[in-house]
């Protein structure tokens, strides 16, 4: 599936995954940084104008390290974001959620700069 890379200006259909560029987490962990609440934000305004948008959050990481691990943090961290939008007022039936782990890569994993490209957060819209 073609990944939109601008959640504000792609048409919101069914079935279309959109990355959430400026999310990010402390190193291994499921911590947000502070730089991805603008991002995350802008996506609780798009839930909030559009009422009837439920989401399947999935989480990625790049392939290095224990693969049971990084499927672990992968579900941590879509779990991190579900909370962080339903302490801003979304409801919890409108969000589902999948940790990855390195399974479904976006670019290879030679560098760190396309291991970077990896280590994602993305939804899938699956109601409108």
């Amino acid at each position: 599936a073609e990944i939109e890379r601008d959640l504000y200006l792609s048409p919101f259909e069914i079935g279309k995954t959109i990355a959430l560029n400026n999310v990010f987490f402390v190193r291994s962990k499921a911590e947000l940084l502070p730089d991805s609440f603008s991002e995350l934000d802008r996506l609780v305004k798009v839930l909030t104008d559009n009422p009837d948008l439920k989401i399947e959050l999935s989480g990625h990481t790049d392939n290095v390290g224990d693969v049971a691990l990084n499927l672990k943090l992968s579900e941590d961290r879509v779990v991190t974001i579900k909370n962080y939008l339903m302490s801003k007022n979304i409801s919890a039936k409108r969000l589902s959620g999948k940790g990855y782990g390195g399974s479904k890569p976006i670019a290879n994993n030679a560098t760190e700069e396309t291991r970077k490209l990896n280590r994602r957060v993305e939804f899938i819209i699956i109601a409108k």
